[in-house]
Parts: C-alpha cells; structure tokens; sequence
C-alpha cells in the first residue's frame, strides 16, 4: 500500500466574491480509516465536501486522491461525474433519492454507468450478450445485499419516498455503496435521526470501514456519532484548520473547545461531547 494518503487537500482557498469561505486548508485522509470534519455553522465543511466532489472548482489549492492500486487523480481538474468513476462517492444533507422509484430501483440506478459499458452502450443489452448478462446479474445481486445490510430487503418494491425517515437515509448510504466508491464521502448522514438510529447508522459505517475496507469521510454535528466511529478528526472554523487528532485529542483540545462547543470549561465540553450534544 502507498505511503501517501488516500486522500491530500493542500492549500485549498475558495472565494465566493469578498468571502473567503475556505482559506489556505490543508489536511488528508488515510486508506482504511473514518476521517471526520466538524466546525459550527458557516464553518465551511460542506464547500470542502464540494470541492472534492466537483460541484466547486477552488480558487487555489491542489486535491489528490491516491487510489489503493496506484493511480493518481487531482480532482480539482476532474469533472464530477469523473470524481465519481474516479471512485469518489457522496451523499447530500438533504436526502436526494428518486422518492417515486422503487426501493430496489434506486439502488439500481447507482450502478447504472456500470451496466451502460457492459452494454456497449445498449448494444450487447439489446441483445443480451453474456457480458451483460453477467454485469446485470452481479448488479442485482449487489442491490440484494446492500438491502439485507440495511435491513430493507423487504422493501424492495416500496417507493422509496414512502419510507420512514431513517429508513431513507440507510438506503441512500446503500446507494452510494451501489456504486463501488474507494472513498465514501458522508455529509451529515446522522441528521435527523433518533438515538436508536444513530447508534445503527454507527454500526453501519464501521462495517463499511471493517469489512468492505472503503475509506470514510464524514461531515457530522452529531458528536456522539463522530466521537465513536472517527479514527481521525479535522475542526474547521471560519474555513481554516484549527485542530486534527484523534477523537482524544479533539475532546481535550481548548480551542475546538472555545470556536465549536461555546464552553470555555473543558469538563463541560467533554459532558456536551459524550451527551451528544
């Protein structure tokens, strides 16, 4: 395995007109691992998201993603639908799934790049060539499980619109799955959720992490959800770095303290943190 980190923002600098959204960042991601960012509102953790999905282009900065098997992409030259077959993958704060597709439909729909080269782009599916065939049937098998994984394989016919609430953010993590990604790329998945759903959704990632081996980025408020399942921890704040470290280093560090929690006693902070607050 390379020695260099799956993922590498360096120097990234964003400006929306006068504001300077994001200023001179720079942190990694390593293989394996769940990295999480936090910060308070505005701190700017979802234009990062953006920028390492391509719906942002920085104004300065460099954004490598270093792929297990040795290849190499800066995302920032990339377009996002290149970011996703590069084997990025995200999932959005506000749900986006297809609420009139089926269930198993959306899961589908994920693999659909996938499924349109095995066609030859619909000749070998026009005449269901073994290649599609074969691709077709491993897609439906995929779907399968991720809906097993999510408790949902009796679902798979309900619109998913009509799901409950955390029902649908389970299944559109299993849709980003769907699609393969080396690096996962979470934005508030915990929103939302009860505590009952959020100790799940903390089991469903660290299997992601354990046994399917892929890379975890996650933007969460939910401290109870970031200080369980993260590996390592990047605190923004006005679209600068402030801190990194374990969850251990976080929960003691006075100036996430200060800028993220609104306490200035550290034993207070730690009780917010470990109340999930």
């Amino acid at each position: 395995m390379s020695s260099e980190p799956l993922l590498s923002v360096e120097h990234l600098t964003i400006r929306f007109g006068g504001l300077v959204a994001i200023n001179d960042l720079s942190f990694s991601a390593r293989a394996g691992e769940i990295t999480a960012l936090i910060g308070p509102n505005g701190a700017g953790k979802t234009t990062v998201f953006n920028c390492i999905t391509g719906f942002y282009k920085p104004d300065i900065g460099r954004i490598a993603f270093n792929r297990e098997d040795g290849e190499r992409f800066l995302l920032e030259r990339l377009d996002g639908f290149r970011i996703a077959q590069a084997g990025v993958v995200r999932t959005f704060q506000n749900i986006r799934l297809f609420p009139g597709m089926s269930v198993g439909e959306n899961l589908m729909v994920a693999q659909h790049v996938a499924l349109m080269r095995a066609s030859l782009f619909s000749v070998a599916g026009f005449l269901r060539l073994p290649r599609y065939i074969n691709a077709e049937r491993a897609a439906i098998e995929r779907a399968r499980y991720w809906l097993d994984k999510i408790g949902l394989a009796r679902d798979a016919d309900t619109l998913a619109g009509s799901l409950s609430y955390g029902s649908q953010r389970r299944l559109e993590i299993a849709r980003a799955m769907c699609a393969e990604p080396r690096l996962l790329c979470l934005d508030e998945p915990a929103a939302g959720l009860n505590p009952n759903e959020s100790l799940a959704l903390n089991d469903l990632l660290l299997s992601i992490r354990d046994e399917h081996k892929i890379s975890i980025l996650l933007i969460e408020h939910d401290m109870s959800v970031v200080m369980q399942i993260s590996d390592r921890i990047n605190v923004l704040e006005q679209g600068r770095l402030i801190a990194e470290g374990t969850p251990a280093d976080i929960r003691a560090n006075p100036e996430v303290i200060r800028a993220y929690l609104g306490v200035e006693d550290t034993s207070d902070a730690v009780a917010a943190i470990e109340g999930g607050n």
